[in-house]
């Protein structure tokens, strides 16, 4: 069970803010916002529950057109309490309130409130009535239940926070080939303890395998599974692929799991690469290189001190110099391959950093860990930034609370989905140099190899449209 269910009635104005909220942000970042409200105290007098989102039609009458996750906030006033109401997922089809209500039987409806929380057992049979009415209703609802009874990260585990780090950085994989891959969120957690001592299992490889592998053949590390619905495996380019990734990394580079999804005319290989015990690793990285465009990014992850109110502290992280070293190193290089005639860039430099929180539970949704995006430039300048000047010492430290701007993961994902950002040009040989660095460093590397058709901008905004 996920602590209660909910009911919130919005009014037209509260609806309004929802829908400009909805145009701001595509389907697959509605994680990356919270709506927060106030509402009657007496009605909110427990933490967490799975709400059922009711907004007036034109005829005032209330539809349960949205699914979300509620918590409680700090108390607004002496009989006003504040919510925030996450993971905000539309409906296709909204359904009547009254619809839904008046399938409860009589004792739930004897304890039914019109709005807040309810009682466990009237609460699931709120939810049991709508998803019987609306079945689409019941996969959401699962979802934000395991948003929340994911796999819990043990405090200090260096293993699970890897396992959690490649999870983040496949997901965003996904999102910058602009691919619509459900598979990628659905994964079988480890069944005991991860140990720091032995290199973290992949988490491609604990993707949950739908369908049969892809190659009778095919070893252990190079199978992968036919993903559902409008993403096929094509078999007989399963071994360039491997090969192409292999003459990109080298051979001796450990366990390589992969898989590869195909959709809208083009392919997708993912791969972590990762020969290192999860106490020695020194950091992960992020490849995406789009071999159409010749365009590479490079994402390093860090990790703030905390999950609220975090903040990392740059003068602490005794490997930063000679990772802006490389940075700096690989911008230089692929600035000398640019040519006046190459499509245009907002940012043509291939080094990104992630400043991230640790996670607590890695859920089985698609939903990234949130985060601060910075170009290696700046980066560096708001090192500077005396802004920033308020840490240790009186050193640096970003955090949310005073970092004036960055890119988060719906803004990023989409500049390298559309191409407005990334390198222009890069040859596979500066891909091959950085791989095998990331693995020769004892760096984890997630990989993602895009390959195919390059589709124009409109093309892909009807694709997401559409839902595919």
């Amino acid at each position: 069970m996920v602590g209660m269910v909910a009911i919130i009635r919005c009014t037209e104005a509260e609806t309004k803010h929802l829908e400009f909220k909805e145009r701001l942000y595509p389907p697959a970042g509605r994680h990356e916002w919270v709506w927060t409200t106030t509402r009657p105290k007496e009605f909110w007098t427990k933490g967490r529950h799975i709400t059922l989102v009711a907004t007036p039609d034109r005829y005032g009458r209330p539809m349960v057109s949205r699914l979300g996750h509620t918590k409680r906030l700090h108390q607004a006033a002496d009989l006003e309490q504040k919510l925030e109401i996450s993971q905000i997922t539309v409906l296709t089809h909204a359904v009547p309130l009254d619809d839904v209500l008046g399938m409860l039987s009589g004792r739930h409806s004897a304890h039914l409130v019109a709005e807040g929380q309810q009682t466990e057992a009237t609460g699931e049979a709120v939810l049991a009535a709508l998803a019987e009415l609306r079945p689409e209703a019941g996969d959401v609802i699962s979802g934000l239940r395991a948003v929340i009874d994911g796999y819990r990260v043990r405090p200090g585990s260096k293993a699970d926070e890897a396992l959690a780090t490649q999870r983040d950085a496949v997901l965003g994989l996904g999102r910058m080939a602009g691919m619509t891959i459900p598979q990628l969120a659905r994964w079988d957690p480890p069944a005991e303890a991860l140990y720091d001592d032995t290199p973290p299992p992949a988490y491609i490889d604990l993707l949950s395998r739908t369908g049969r592998d892809a190659h009778p053949d095919a070893s252990a590390s190079q199978r992968t599974a036919a993903p559902e619905h409008d993403i096929a495996i094509e078999d007989h380019h399963i071994g360039r692929d491997f090969e192409t990734f292999m003459g990109w990394i080298g051979e001796n580079t450990g366990h390589v799991a992969w898989r590869r999804f195909h959709q809208n005319g083009q392919s997708l290989l993912i791969a972590n690469v990762n020969r290192t015990s999860a106490e020695a690793i020194s950091g992960a990285d992020l490849l995406y290189y789009h071999e159409t465009r010749g365009s590479l990014i490079l994402v390093q992850y860090k990790k703030l001190d905390r999950h609220v109110g975090g903040y990392y502290y740059p003068d602490s992280d005794r490997n930063l110099a000679k990772e802006l070293k490389r940075m700096h190193d690989v911008d230089t290089y692929a600035a000398v391959l640019r040519k006046p005639t190459d499509d245009h860039r907002l940012n043509a430099d291939p080094s990104w950093i992630k400043l991230c929180p640790p996670e607590g539970v890695i859920p089985q949704a698609n939903v990234m860990v949130p985060g601060m995006y910075f170009s290696r430039q700046h980066f560096e300048r708001l090192r500077d930034d005396p802004r920033l000047r308020d840490g240790r010492t009186g050193g640096p430290r970003f955090g949310y609370a005073n970092v004036p701007s960055y890119l988060d993961n719906t803004m990023f994902t989409r500049l390298v989905e559309t191409g407005m950002i990334g390198t222009t040009g890069a040859s596979t040989e500066l891909v091959r140099q950085q791989a095998t660095r990331s693995v020769n460093e004892g760096r984890m590397l997630i990989a993602g190899l895009v390959m195919g058709e390059d589709q124009p901008q409109s093309a892909r905004n009807t694709a997401r449209r559409q839902g595919r």
